[in-house]
C-alpha cells in the first residue's frame, strides 16, 4: 500500500503509523510500503506504534564520463557507481587504440541502477587511402605520402614516358587503395633522356 493508505488503516485498527527508513526499489513506486515492524499478525496494545520502511523508488544515476580511459578503468568506474558493463564495440577513432571513446547510454544520461552500460573502444584511426598522384611533380608526390605516414617509397624512372621530366606516370597501389602500415608505394616518374654518347673525337 501506500504509506498514506497504510497510516490510515493502522489509524482504523488503533495503531499509529511511523515512516521508517526510505530503500531504493525498481519495482515499488516511491512511497510504497516494503516492510512494517511488528510483522502482520503480531498482537500490540492499542497505540502502538507500527513503523513502515517504504520505498525511495528507483535510483536514479548519471552516466559517467569514462571518454579516454582504459576498458578495465572504466569499468571500475561504472561498477563502483552501481552499473554493469554490457557489450563492448570497437569504432575507428583518432584515439589510441583500446581507449574508450563512448558510452550507450552516453555520459550524462541519468538511468536507474542497477542497469547497463555498453562501451566503444577506439580500434584506432582509419588507414588512409592513397592519393591520386598522375601528373604530379616527384617532390610534390613525396610531401603527400609523407604526410600520410608513408615511409617507403619506390621510384622508377622511365626516360620513355610521356610529359614532362619529374612527373608521376603511374602508381601502385592505385588511387582510392588503403594503404596499410608498411606499405611500399611505386611512383613511376619521367625521366630526362639521357644525351647521347659523345662522338669519339676525330684523329
Amino acid at each position: 500500500l501506500g504509506f498514506d493508505e497504510a497510516a490510515q488503516r493502522l489509524a482504523q485498527a488503533g495503531f499509529k503509523a511511523e515512516q521508517g527508513e526510505q530503500r531504493y526499489n525498481n519495482t515499488a513506486p516511491k512511497m510504497t510500503v516494503l516492510e512494517q515492524s511488528p510483522p502482520p499478525g503480531a498482537r500490540e496494545g492499542i497505540g502502538a506504534a507500527v513503523t513502515l520502511v517504504i520505498s525511495g523508488g528507483q535510483r536514479m544515476v548519471t552516466v559517467p564520463m569514462v571518454d579516454g580511459m582504459s576498458r578495465v578503468e572504466a569499468q571500475v568506474l561504472l561498477e563502483k557507481e552501481g552499473f554493469e558493463v554490457g557489450e563492448v564495440t570497437q569504432a575507428q577513432s583518432n584515439a589510441p587504440p583500446g581507449a574508450v571513446i563512448g558510452t550507450r547510454p552516453a555520459a550524462g544520461t541519468a538511468v536507474s541502477v542497477p542497469s547497463t552500460v555498453s562501451l566503444v573502444l577506439s580500434s584506432g584511426a582509419p588507414a588512409p587511402s592513397m592519393p591520386d598522384l598522375m601528373g604530379r611533380e616527384i617532390g610534390a608526390a613525396r610531401q603527400v605520402l609523407t604526410q600520410l605516414g608513408v615511409r617507403n617509397v619506390a621510384v622508377v624512372r622511365d626516360p620513355m614516358g610521356p610529359g614532362a621530366p619529374g612527373t608521376v606516370i603511374s602508381q601502385s597501389p592505385v588511387s582510392g587503395a588503403t594503404l596499410a602500415p608498411g606499405t611500399t608505394v611505386t611512383l613511376r616518374v619521367v625521366a630526362e633522356p639521357s644525351p647521347p654518347p659523345a662522338e669519339p673525337p676525330l684523329e
